[in-house]
């Protein structure tokens, strides 16, 4: 190696010895080893991060499908929700319709049981006679009907001291009409009746009706309940 003596002019050689290149060669390849060292693994570092961002992207795309398929579900669940929302209102509008149209005929029923009808076909002279036990007596005329002022079962057909023969109707609701008469009895005893069925028909000799109603097996007065203009 030469060198220039700036103060002598003069030319200099120094000499380099081998431990010295030995040294700086060993260092350069040191360095050299780091350097690939650090390339080999920032490039696994680099392969890595590649990994990642792929499986991060296909871990997103199946997100992405699975939140479009999800989408997609919630769509069909709020179509089916709102179809049997429908089906259900229609559903309980015919259920309350068939509960009012229920209720309309048991209060037809329950009406249909209470012994309030005139039980005579036609007019009849009215007299409420006297005693412990409520009755109304009816004068009808020849050719008319005794008749079940209600719904409901016989459950006797008896003689009786005052007239020919007695009819009590169970009319189910602890009401019990009535009927003592001296005509012939037209029904047997566990007919079930309808209002209006005729009990007698009336002739010369059995135009008076002896009218009687008892609640809960006592005696109420039957004006309390007849309707005069049925």
């Amino acid at each position: 190696m030469l060198f220039v003596d700036s103060k002598e002019g003069r030319i200099r050689q120094m000499g380099i010895g081998p431990t010295v290149v030995e040294s700086v060669a060993a260092v350069v390849v040191s360095v050299i080893a780091i350097l690939l060292i650090l390339c080999i693994i920032n490039g696994y570092r680099i392969d890595n991060l590649k990994a990642e961002r792929e499986a991060n992207m296909k871990e997103i795309e199946n997100q992405s499908a699975q939140i479009l398929e999800l989408q997609e579900e919630n769509a069909d669940l709020i179509s089916l929700r709102e179809e049997l929302t429908d089906k259900v209102t229609i559903l309980s509008d015919t259920i309350n319709q068939k509960v009012e149209e229920e209720e309309a005929l048991e209060q037809e029923r329950a009406q249909a049981h209470m012994p309030m009808g005139f039980p005579m076909s036609s007019s009849a002279s009215l007299a409420e006679a006297g005693g412990d036990d409520p009755l109304v007596k009816l004068n009808g005329s020849v050719g008319s009907s005794i008749i079940a002022s209600a719904d409901g079962t016989v459950i006797s057909v008896t003689t009786d001291s005052s007239y020919l023969h007695c009819i009590k109707i169970d009319h189910g609701n602890g009401y019990n009409s009535i009927y003592r008469n001296d005509g012939d009895v037209m029904i047997k005893e566990g007919d079930e009746v309808v209002r209006g069925a005729i009990l007698y028909v009336i002739g010369e000799d059995n135009t008076e009706l002896g009218y009687q109603i008892t609640y809960d097996e006592r005696y109420i007065d039957p004006m309390d309940l007849i309707n005069i203009d049925g």
